[in-house]
């Protein structure tokens, strides 16, 4: 079987040793492996001097295509499925094609080691050498749903190919840090993919937005969209074509960093389905979320004014579905009122993080904290007064994360220690609060735990002196 690819960028991949003079019989599996990078296994004749190339069975060839990538990562199974079709014309045709479940990734920039000779030596191309390697690997390959993109090396040629070859059979695109990308390239990308089901785009520099309207109209399938670090986007002609859109079956929508604006509202009315949603910029379009997709469940914003928070913890009240509230503040201190409002949403899992925390865990200063010790109290005892508003129907696991918050002490703590029940609890950053306060909180977790394995469910009453107390 031939295929219309630059033998030298497979190739390249192996490096040949010489040639063995085992028989036949002693030509097993892990012999096979053992030279998969290094050629073929081949025995001179004693009458004739010719050379005969001895194939393994194809179940066999299948085998050790599928142990190769086994836990690898999908830039590392790449360029092993490279260097093993490179090793003769024989595990070409029958290691080209790919389990569906493994993700290809057009990446190796991983920072972890690898011992692999032949990633060592794709590492130490160029970038054109690799993006070569990378479009003799699209035309050759075949059979992978779930695709990654990432690193300079990724072009428009390698997209565009990738999208003719494998685009009808593609689930799962993802491009990453591919400043080299066009929309041209991404348009025929889903154009080419109506099995589409998650897209995500990330940090791309020459992306305007065009293929934004294929994405939403020529995806039906489409249930995970997460465009992020995108400032250039331009939502222009996604805006005039939602007018047409018909239902749409996108649960999973992630917009941050992309230029949203206060009209970004009547692309979320036209997508009712909607249970996961990631934004940033003006608060109406969480307004727009309650208003218009019922079964929203899940909300995380990026807030980074506090007319804007103001704003959404209104909208979100009406949620009525909403579980799970993830709320990264930016470059103000959350008050005491807000937190015991926050406190009365119906959530289970709360994630209060800062901005600052998210981009660099490492900085601690007290001064970067967006919550305090007063506001911690003001949390608990919203969420104390709302269990008790409704008679414990509503007492649920907690999961709570505080993440960034370095300003908070032993008073912090003490509060914490009166809710009547909590699972999960993260406090990374939060530098100021000791050991033995560490301890505290792992034993709250755990009692909270067991009593969740147990069937057990817990009573809480308000009163003035300890609000909170479990009995």
């Amino acid at each position: 079987m031939e295929f219309v690819v630059p033998e030298p960028e497979v190739s390249a991949l192996s490096e040949p040793e010489g040639e063995g003079n085992k028989s036949s019989s002693n030509v097993d599996l892990a012999d096979a492996f053992a030279r998969l990078n290094f050629g073929t296994t081949t025995t001179r004749a004693s009458s004739s001097g010719q050379e005969h190339e001895r194939h393994l069975p194809d179940a066999a060839v299948r085998s050790i295509a599928n142990y190769l990538v086994q836990g690898e990562p999908p830039g590392h199974a790449l360029i092993h499925l490279l260097a093993f079709c490179g090793v003769c014309r024989q595990w070409r045709s029958v290691g080209r094609e790919v389990n569906p479940g493994v993700c290809i990734g057009f990446d190796v920039l991983e920072n972890t080691f690898c011992a692999q000779s032949s990633i060592q030596r794709f590492r130490r191309r160029t970038t054109a050498q690799k993006e070569d390697v990378f479009c003799a690997a699209a035309k050759l390959l075949i059979g992978y749903t779930e695709v990654c993109f990432s690193g300079e090396a990724v072009s428009d040629r390698l997209v565009e190919a990738v999208a003719q070859r494998v685009g009808a059979n593609l689930v799962k695109v993802k491009l990453h840090n591919t400043k080299q990308v066009t929309d041209a390239a991404l348009c025929a990308l889903v154009r080419s993919s109506p099995l589409l089901e998650c897209f995500v785009a990330e940090d791309l520099d020459r992306v305007a937005g065009k293929f934004l309207v294929p994405l939403m109209e020529d995806c039906p399938l489409l249930a995970t969209a997460h465009v992020a670090n995108i400032p250039s986007l331009n939502w222009a002609l996604c805006k005039q074509s939602s007018a047409q859109w018909g239902r749409k079956c996108l649960t999973k929508l992630v917009v941050r960093t992309v230029g949203l604006d206060d009209s970004f509202g009547g692309i979320i009315a036209k997508l009712g389905q909607l249970t996961d949603i990631e934004l940033d910029g003006p608060a109406v379009n969480i307004k727009a979320g309650a208003l218009h997709c019922p079964s929203l469940s899940r909300v995380s914003y990026l807030v980074g004014r506090k007319s804007d928070l103001d704003e959404a913890l209104a909208a979100l009240m009406s949620i009525k579905e909403l579980k799970q509230l993830e709320l990264i503040v930016r470059n103000f201190v959350l008050t005491a009122d807000e937190l015991r409002v926050i406190g009365m949403l119906p959530v289970a899992d709360l994630r209060l993080d800062s901005y600052v925390y998210k981009q660099q865990p490492t900085l601690s200063r007290s001064s970067y904290s967006h919550v305090d010790n007063e506001g911690v109290k003001a949390l608990v005892d919203g969420i104390c007064t709302r269990w008790c508003s409704h008679n414990n129907a509503d007492m649920c696991p907690m999961k709570l994360s505080l993440c960034g918050a370095t300003a908070l002490t032993h008073d912090a703590v003490s509060a914490l220690l009166r809710l009547p029940v909590l699972t999960e609890l993260d406090i990374g950053g939060c530098c100021r609060i000791t050991a033995m306060d560490k301890m505290r909180l792992v034993a709250k977790v755990k009692a909270g735990r067991e009593m969740l394995e147990s069937g057990r469910r817990p009573q809480v009453r308000m009163n003035s002196r300890f609000p909170g107390l479990l009995l």
